[in-house]
């Protein structure tokens, strides 16, 4: 029997939020956190609180969608992922919201009162683990989408 249009839409915006948040994490690892040293420190206050309050409004529906549609997926027991490989991706979902919390809010908190080098540098150290997670994610996503056309 083929997918129910709910179904497919739900794989749909799974995938599409991960390579979303995949493409996003890249640009965050490599040009934005790195970046932070070149601002100075008399503007780095008010440019690091602007950048929270303006990528919040990207990464938070993404994420929370992201999350979602997986969990859906895994309720239904539908659609083209096993249900092994649904509970892997949100291990790796859980261990990316983990990351997050353990250690970018904190380093984001710091880097609120003012640019702190140290501060900086365990940010863009830490977050590569949230950038594997997801490109982890992103590729397998692709590979179950690929398995299906096949």
């Amino acid at each position: 029997m083929p997918d129910s249009p709910f179904v497919v839409s739900l794989t749909t915006a799974h995938a599409v939020s991960t390579w979303a948040l995949v493409g996003l994490i890249w640009v965050v690892q490599l040009a934005i956190y790195p970046l932070f040293r070149q601002v100075g420190v008399e503007r780095f206050r008010s440019y690091h609180a602007a950048y929270c309050a303006r990528i919040a409004w990207v990464v938070a529906p993404s994420m929370l969608v992201e999350l979602l549609a997986a969990v859906g997926l895994l309720w239904l027991g539908e659609g083209p992922f096993r249900r092994s490989e649904l509970v892997l991706g949100l291990v790796a979902i859980a261990g990316i919201w983990l990351a997050t919390a353990l250690f970018s809010v904190p380093a984001h908190r710091q880097l609120a009162r003012g640019f702190d080098a140290a501060a900086q540098r365990r940010l863009v150290r830490t977050n590569w683990i949230r950038t594997v997670l997801w490109t982890g994610r992103g590729v397998w996503i692709a590979w179950v989408m690929d398995r299906v056309q096949s």
